[in-house]
């Protein structure tokens, strides 16, 4: 985890510097609001996808290249059997607050259009657990579930679409079978103003 730390801090000094030289594009991308499709993995695990909702924003700095930061809140659950919690399925549904961080590149860049490559960490901080029959419960979770991330945005005009996927990068739980990943695949879709 140290080294995608490292290597994302990286990343944004890089993009920062060369957009410095540029000239800097500072965009805001408020309300965005999107679906996810979530299941968990891990040895022994089965899951099913589940569908979940999330809502927030993002501020975007950069041209060709640039680094975006933001804020959601959402909640996603999926059936899933834990061997160690006990045989019978049930939906582990989970709350939280994210902040997604990317760098990202423009593959065409034009005043009314822009396709988008980015990559990045989203480092999320679960609120709640829905109540469920697995007897998991928030203290239960790790205190930051830690994701990869790696998607495909278009831009046109003042509408914005982010579409990507979220791979668990380690286990969600503190106690228990440490291998329960979550992953998630996911469409945002915003509004996009520029300043």
């Amino acid at each position: 985890m140290k080294r995608i730390r490292g290597f994302l801090l990286v990343g944004v000094f890089i993009a920062a510097s060369a957009e410095g030289a540029a000239g800097q594009i500072i965009e805001l991308i408020v309300p965005q609001v999107g679906v996810s499709f979530i299941s968990y993995s891990g040895e022994n695990v089965t899951s099913d996808t589940g569908i979940g909702f999330e809502a927030g924003g993002k501020l975007r700095a950069g041209s060709r290249f640039y680094v975006e930061a933001g804020f959601f809140w959402s909640t996603a659950g999926a059936d899933v059997t834990i061997p160690a919690e006990g045989a019978t399925p049930d939906e582990l549904r989970i709350q939280d607050v994210s902040f997604p961080v990317s760098i990202g590149f423009k593959l065409i860049k034009t005043r009314p259009l822009a396709l988008r490559l980015f990559a990045g960490v989203v480092p999320a901080f679960p609120t709640s657990v829905s109540e469920n029959d697995l007897g998991i419960i928030k203290d239960d979770l790790k205190s930051t579930l830690w994701a990869g991330r790696a998607g495909l945005g278009l831009d046109l005009v003042l509408f914005t679409v982010d579409a990507g996927y979220d791979f668990g990068t380690s286990g969600i739980l503190e106690t228990g079978p440490e291998s329960v990943k979550r992953n998630d695949f996911w469409i945002d879709f915003g509004l996009r103003f520029g300043f």
